[in-house]
């Protein structure tokens, strides 16, 4: 299955929810973080581009309890560290990725914005450190490096290019996460890459995956474990252990939904959630081992990504 033009995701109901749960984490690495999650922002990937904010627990009767105006086509969510939440705009001459203090208003406005070395940011990530990681759609397939601590507006320190990644290249990189263990991972049209630091200009994967076409939501949990949604078949998110090779097959498949899954996020008790094609947003409890199951939770309102935080 190809990619779906962007007019098609934008509608889309993506979303990932904390029900009945306001545990400890952050959305680089839950659970086992110093944020505590009050709210759920969601993106609507539109233009003018809205962040909806909902209040935690979030039930089936949630509605957003503000609505906040931001650049072209936000893309996926991110919450770093530090409270802070990072929107990538996804555009066709987008270069930028506006940089918001938490919790959200209908008056926020940016603290500052990142600028791309190409455009269609689509995804953020960080480190350990506080570097950041941006992925580019554009021209291939682009990884921006912004070397931490990112305090205000910024280029890219450097760039992992579309050359000589994996078996396909760095083909519409469409999510991006670090792992516990410090890895790099993107999944993209073709292959699932995994980067080992350090990340450099030249870096090239220490393995990459070719399991299906459309690698969609990307998420690691505390154990390393790679949780990949599969937009190729319906309802499946692939999930792989470590050591992650050229030659890995999942270790199992989760069986979510009906239709394609798309977004995937784990709250702070270590819980996976997933949107699928049709609004739809599933919870599969922790701990999650090949007979979990997943459980429809809430109809979304319209969105694209998803992230918790303060």
């Amino acid at each position: 299955m190809s990619r779906l033009p962007i007019v098609a995701l934008s509608l889309l109901g993506f979303a990932f929810v904390l029900a009945g749960c306001r545990g400890n984490g952050t959305a680089f690495n839950p659970p086992g973080g110093s944020l505590t999650f009050k709210h759920m922002y969601v993106s609507n990937n539109d233009n003018p581009g809205l962040i909806y904010v909902y209040t935690l627990p979030v039930s089936a009767a949630s509605t957003p309890v503000a609505t906040v105006t931001v650049g072209e086509f936000p893309a996926m969510l991110f919450v770093d560290a530090k409270g802070r939440l990072f929107v990538p705009e996804f555009y066709s001459s987008a270069t930028t990725v506006q940089v918001f203090k938490l919790p959200l208003t209908a008056a926020s406005t940016p603290l500052f914005d990142l600028t791309t070395s190409q455009p269609e940011p689509d995804a953020v990530t960080e480190d350990a450190s506080g570097t950041v990681y941006v992925a580019d759609e554009r021209s291939g397939g682009y990884i921006d490096i912004y070397n931490g601590p990112v305090t205000g507006a910024a280029s890219p320190s450097s760039t992992i290019s579309n050359n000589a990644v994996g078996n396909s290249g760095l083909m519409y990189p469409y999510d991006i996460a670090i792992a516990p263990n410090g890895d790099l991972y993107a999944s993209d049209y073709q292959d699932i890459n995994q980067f080992t630091p350090p990340f450099i200009a030249s870096s090239v994967p220490s393995a990459s995956v070719t399991p299906n076409q459309d690698n969609y939501g990307l998420r690691v949990d505390s154990n390393n474990r790679v949780f990949v949604a599969d937009a190729s078949a319906d309802g499946i998110v692939n999930v792989y252990t470590q050591p992650v090779t050229n030659s890995s097959t999942p270790a199992f498949n989760l069986s979510v939904s009906g239709t394609y899954v798309v977004g995937l996020a784990f709250d702070g008790s270590g819980n996976l959630w997933a949107v699928d094609a049709n609004n739809a947003l599933w919870e599969v409890t922790a701990p999650i081992t090949s007979s979990s199951t997943a459980t429809k939770i809430l109809t979304l309102t319209e969105g694209y990504g998803i992230a918790f935080g303060p």
